[in-house]
């Protein structure tokens, strides 16, 4: 996705390596009973936005998808890890709906609890050039819904659903993914993410600057 703008540019000396995530602390044994409860009950589905509340993040999307899933009798509930500018607007667009702001969550510790204890994580901005919390949410198990528009479908690859920038189209994405058996979709996300640990990552920087032979 970055380095499509680089070809059009046809700068000669290009070399892609992915970022990466931290492996360890993004776990999917960081799932935790009482983290989950603290924004759903059993028998609803935990929905997670994690992100700075700002317009390019497109936040509202998230909100809008919990409202069409509730339309449809899906018990989806909404529980948002951020803050920003767009907070006020988000909780009065939000004001009907079970959605639960979070704040801003600096402990990385409870932010890996809470994409782990999900059961999807959105990530609705369209311009994306990577998405670590995308990418942090499979290292969790959590599958992600993204959009279509931005880098994150080549990340999340067959461990997540990408989707036009629709309310709607979340939703859906949602109950494709939950159509999956819960094992199955948790281990694709987790072994999706470590396709991505900080190794490979640091091994291809040294890579490109001449460090470490080719492979």
């Amino acid at each position: 996705f970055a380095a499509a703008e680089f070809r059009r540019l046809g700068v000669p000396n290009l070399s892609e390596v992915p970022l990466g995530v931290d492996l360890v602390e993004f776990h999917p044994s960081r799932a935790d009973p009482t983290v989950r409860g603290r924004y759903a009950r059993p028998d609803e589905l935990l929905v997670v936005f994690c992100s700075r509340l700002s317009a390019a993040k497109r936040p509202e999307l998230a909100v809008d998808a919990i409202a069409a899933l509730r339309n449809d009798r899906v018990p989806a509930v909404l529980a948002v890890a951020g803050d920003g500018t767009r907070r006020a607007a988000l909780a009065y667009r939000a004001a009907r709906l079970p959605v639960r702001f979070a704040g801003h969550v600096a402990d990385r510790s409870a932010v890996a609890a809470l994409l782990a204890s999900a059961d999807v994580v959105l990530a609705p901005g369209p311009v994306e050039t990577f998405g670590l919390a995308a990418l942090e949410a499979l290292a969790c198990g959590t599958p992600v819904v993204v959009s279509a528009s931005s880098a994150l479908p080549e990340v999340v690859g067959d461990a997540g659903v990408a989707v036009a920038g629709t309310g709607d189209a979340f939703a859906d994405g949602v109950r494709a993914l939950m159509a999956r058996p819960e094992s199955e979709r948790r281990a694709a996300a987790r072994a999706r993410a470590e396709h991505f640990g900080w190794p490979q990552a640091v091994d291809g920087f040294l890579r490109a600057h001449g460090a470490l032979p080719e492979p």
